[in-house]
């Protein structure tokens, strides 16, 4: 089993842990925000918009310390490349639920448009809140456990293939109603729904990091 014994390393992964509880947070909220546009409730849909430009801030300004803290450190150069792009995917997936809820939230979508796709949104919702919990577990094994976090990055990975599914679900849906809906309306749930492929995308390059951290260590 291997291991990283915890020293001045204590600090980095303290932070990358706070930046996967953040992504969590935020999960649940876009979801929030979504259930805000199923019901129409404007206030549901303004709030939730504001606590995730929040979050997501707060994942920003942890992606800096721990790039500070990667590039001032004497970190071996292998270990550094791997953290940073950790790092970067775990932001990359902070921005990408920005802009799910930003697309989401600029104008009302086409109620028959909401009713039709609504049950495969959620599911779809459903499929990043589990690998956002997945994603805070493996970044809290990291530290202590490599083949875990490789095995709960794995999970992740089957997750972000699954969510592949439910786009391809969904783009057919939307494009089934092409003739009845609007074309903004079409146009702006594409965009939702390849901001959330981007998310699960964004969780997956995590996972990637990660494997390549253990072969470093490995060698």
């Amino acid at each position: 089993m291997i291991k990283i014994r915890i020293n001045k390393e204590e600090e980095l992964f303290g932070k990358l842990v706070k930046m996967g509880e953040d992504i969590k947070v935020a999960c649940d909220t876009l979801k929030q925000l979504v259930q805000g546009v199923i019901y129409n409730n404007d206030d549901a849909i303004n709030s939730n918009l504001v606590k995730i430009k929040t979050i997501t801030e707060k994942i920003a300004m942890n992606r800096e310390e721990v790039l500070e803290l990667l590039y001032s450190g004497a970190f071996l150069p292998d270990f550094k490349e791997a953290m940073v792009m950790l790092t970067q995917a775990l932001y990359h997936t902070g921005t990408s639920i920005k802009d799910s809820a930003r697309s989401l939230a600029s104008r009302k979508p086409s109620e028959k448009c909401v009713i039709s796709v609504k049950e495969s949104i959620l599911s779809y919702l459903s499929i990043i809140q589990e690998a956002s919990e997945k994603m805070i577990t493996m970044l809290s094994t990291l530290s202590r456990d490599m083949q875990e976090a490789l095995k709960i990055g794995r999970e992740i990975q089957m997750l972000e293939r699954a969510g592949d599914d439910m786009k391809d679900t969904l783009i057919t849906k939307l494009y089934e109603l092409e003739k009845e809906i609007d074309l903004i309306t079409i146009l702006q749930m594409r965009d939702v729904i390849f901001f959330l492929d981007d998310i699960l995308d964004s969780m997956e390059e995590a996972t990637l990091s990660v494997e390549i951290l253990y072969a470093t260590l490995k060698a």
